[in-house]
């Protein structure tokens, strides 16, 4: 049993992004443009350092990096040395990031909600605080400090 619950958890995150992909690339955006771009948007000053952004979408140093590079050259963020630290390479929104943000956000918010559409908002709660217990679980499994 436990096996087919994580099979499904997979198999429903599978299908959720192959579909926003589909939506983000009509506006030239693939699905991590969008996971970048929503973390920063979220983060004070719409910015952080990529190391923060590549731990909160789950990708590498080096992906950070490519990733940055072929976004800043789409003019989604720009890419500076923190001020404090130089070590560190801080990304910004740019307006062009957030105005193709605004640009997808009704149609990725009908697209999420038809995920959960049949689940009252205690299920949503509910299976929120279950997955969440999971990636920590996982975390905890990998060794991961994300």
């Amino acid at each position: 049993m436990e096996e087919k619950v994580m099979i499904f958890v997979v198999m429903a995150s599978e299908m959720f992004k192959k579909n926003s992909t589909a939506i983000f690339g009509e506006y030239g955006l693939t699905f991590s443009h969008y996971s970048v771009l929503k973390y920063l948007v979220a983060c004070e000053g719409g910015r952080d350092t990529a190391g923060n952004v590549g731990k909160r979408i789950l990708v590498t140093g080096a992906n950070v990096t490519g990733l940055a590079k072929r976004m800043e050259k789409a003019g989604l963020i720009e890419r500076k040395n923190d001020e404090k630290d130089e070590r560190l390479t801080m990304l910004q929104i740019t307006p062009v990031g957030r105005k193709a943000l605004d640009a997808i956000r009704e149609i990725q918010e009908q697209h999420v909600s038809e995920y959960v559409e049949t689940c009252s908002q205690e299920q949503k709660e509910e299976l929120l605080a279950i997955l969440k217990n999971i990636i920590r679980k996982g975390k905890q499994l990998s060794g991961s400090k994300y």
